[in-house]
């Protein structure tokens, strides 16, 4: 097996393991997304519990803001993080098409490789039949 062959199988190993890279991102952006829902469900929630004709009403109120701070403190934890998984992503989709292009090459630079064996195998051939035919 030519030595370019032997890229052509390792650049796909490496392909394979970038695209196992891109899934994991795409898969925490989708995480944080969820992340991000459930907040705004949370406070939606803790919004409509917001009850003025209830006699208990103030006694809760404390809480319930202390609960929209940190929701919101979350919510911006899982915005900042969501931004830099999604920088990694572009990088490794980036590199992903990188490798792509190099692998493209050397496999024509494997298939020209092999073609060209394969030719000089046939010109050997016929040389060795004309030679042995002018003996």
């Amino acid at each position: 097996m030519s030595d370019a062959a032997d890229r052509v199988k390792r650049l796909n190993r490496i392909l394979k393991v970038q695209a196992q890279k891109r899934l994991l991102e795409e898969w925490r952006i989708g995480q944080l997304r969820e992340q991000r829902a459930a907040l705004e469900k949370s406070d939606a929630e803790i919004l409509a519990s917001l009850d003025i004709g209830n006699a208990l009403h103030g006694l809760f109120l404390g809480a319930k803001v202390n609960n929209l701070r940190r929701n919101e403190t979350e919510r911006q934890k899982a915005v900042a993080e969501e931004s830099a998984v999604e920088a990694r992503l572009r990088d490794v989709r980036r590199v992903e098409k990188s490798i792509e292009k190099v692998r493209d090459r050397t496999k024509r630079e494997a298939g020209a490789e092999a073609e060209a064996e394969q030719r000089d195998a046939s010109i050997d051939a016929f040389l060795a039949r004309t030679a042995s035919s002018f003996e």
